[in-house]
């Protein structure tokens, strides 16, 4: 009875142990894109699979303590969420903002790896396109929502995803597009159209911009991904994706 009886206080106090050390836990909110767009950065190339953001946030959770919660939200909530604090942060590089400046209401995190964001063509046409300037005033298919630091010395043409994106191009509607490098080659291979990197629209570091009253937890969240990429996990997460992304 004694032995049944410690046994039973035992559970109790390791039950108890969990709970607090749950209560304790922070958590974090972020959009994972209820409408599957951002192949492979934001949902996986294979339906039902987490994409390389929610990958990255599990390791750092392996790593921390930090319980990282994903929300699938539509796009033009999701722009609202971070700013009204619906979700705690998102992933940005400061290169597609006018300013180059994340704001005084953020602070950012170590780099992941380099994103390479380009005006893509057909591969029959891509000489046309040598330059920026070759650009300026021209019809450009872009993805409604989106910011572009430019937008002003091109003419916007606004679709709801990048698939359909790719699927303007494929039929001629306009001659160049933006899309991030993995993103253009996932889905011009999904629809067969025969794709050709103009000039770069923009290359930079791929890092968390987290609402500054969690600044406290910016230690943690960099030492993790310090962790993730000396142990290799943040190159394994890249290879599984297929993807030719090159790590900071």
């Amino acid at each position: 009875m004694r032995v049944i009886c410690r046994l039973v206080a035992l559970i109790y106090i390791l039950t108890s142990l969990s709970s607090a050390a749950e209560k304790g836990q922070h958590k974090l909110y972020f959009d994972v894109d209820s409408d599957g767009g951002w192949v492979p950065i934001l949902t996986a190339a294979q339906p039902g699979y987490p994409g390389i953001m929610t990958e990255i946030t599990e390791a750092i959770q392996r790593h921390s303590n930090i319980k990282f919660v994903p929300v699938k939200l539509p796009q033009k909530r999701a722009e609202v969420a971070l700013t009204v604090g619906s979700v705690d942060f998102d992933f940005i590089c400061l290169e597609w903002l006018k300013t180059l400046e994340v704001g005084p209401e953020y602070v950012i995190s170590e780099p992941f790896f380099e994103l390479k964001e380009s005006f893509i063509t057909l591969k029959k046409i891509v000489q046309l396109f040598p330059t920026r300037e070759s650009l300026y005033n021209k019809y450009v298919g872009t993805i409604a929502g989106y910011f572009y630091f430019d937008d002003d010395t091109f003419i916007r043409t606004d679709f709801l995803d990048e698939n359909h994106l790719i699927l303007g191009l494929k039929h001629e509607r306009f001659d160049v597009i933006i899309l991030e490098q993995e993103t253009a080659k996932h889905w011009a291979k999904v629809n067969d159209v025969d794709i050709g990197f103009a000039v770069l629209h923009s290359k930079g570091n791929f890092l968390m911009r987290i609402r500054k009253k969690h600044q406290g937890l910016l230690p943690l969240i960099n030492q993790a991904i310090k962790q993730i990429k000396a142990s290799g996990e943040l190159q394994a997460i890249l290879d599984k994706h297929n993807t030719e992304i090159n790590i900071l």
